[in-house]
């Protein structure tokens, strides 16, 4: 039920853009943008796949289809022989295994056995910039949220916006944006919501237009609830 009225509250957000583009200012924002980075879970949960890494991709019984390098391209897809791109960017091993299965299972095997191994992970790095001490791109050990990640590079500056940090993220081959407020978070007054491997994050809103240069935020697709960045269609 919370889940579900969420994703109401994030449709009636961007209904409301429907007569056209905006800026950066209507990153969606509150229980909207949650819907795009929820709250981070507990440490110790599986690794997700980020954009670089390399995996090796095993399907029982079927040599020709197996991988042994595949490499997750910029978009967050791996390419496979029947099925072409599958997107598993931000998913754990066991769950890019079962969808990898789903879609070889629809029309070209009989209860496919995947397994999916991440041997490489180059994708773990975050951008920090903006309103920070230190900014920079950080690498990434295990799971983090918004507020840990912000400490990597020492933390906010004094006169730092923090009711204004947007979070860029790759989704399906688009970028996507949304922002969070920090100081809420730090009261205990909103989730902090995870960060993961490829994120952008860019502390101040005047700060954050003048590194998207001005991007637009187009009118998303209304299932996904997301806010795209123009030009990334």
């Amino acid at each position: 039920m919370r889940r579900e009225a969420r994703r109401l509250t994030a449709l009636f957000a961007i209904t409301a853009c429907l007569a056209g583009c905006a800026t950066v200012e209507d990153a969606p924002r509150g229980p909207e943008a949650y819907a795009i980075a929820p709250p981070a879970p507990a440490v110790g949960m599986d690794y997700r796949i980020a954009p670089d890494d390399i995996l090796r991709i095993h399907i029982y019984h079927e040599p020709d289809l197996s991988l042994e390098d595949a490499q997750v391209t910029a978009a967050g897809m791996v390419r496979m022989a029947l099925i072409g791109d599958v997107s598993i960017a931000g998913l754990s091993a066991s769950e890019a295994a079962d969808v990898i299965a789903g879609r070889l299972g629809e029309r070209y095997l009989v209860s496919p056995q995947v397994t999916v191994f991440v041997k490489k992970a180059v994708g773990r790095r975050v951008t920090i910039d903006g309103e920070v001490r230190e900014p920079g791109l950080y690498p990434l050990d295990g799971r983090i949220s918004l507020m840990q990640a912000v400490t990597l590079a020492k933390g906010p500056t004094r006169l730092a916006s923090l009711a204004q940090v947007v979070v860029v993220r790759q989704v399906e081959g688009q970028r996507q944006a949304a922002m969070f407020d920090l100081a809420a978070i730090r009261k205990g007054q909103a989730p902090d919501p995870e960060i993961l491997p490829g994120d952008s994050i860019i502390v101040g809103l005047s700060r954050a237009k003048a590194i998207l240069g001005g991007s637009l935020i187009a009118i998303p697709a209304l299932a996904t609830g997301f806010i795209a960045l123009d030009g990334d269609r």
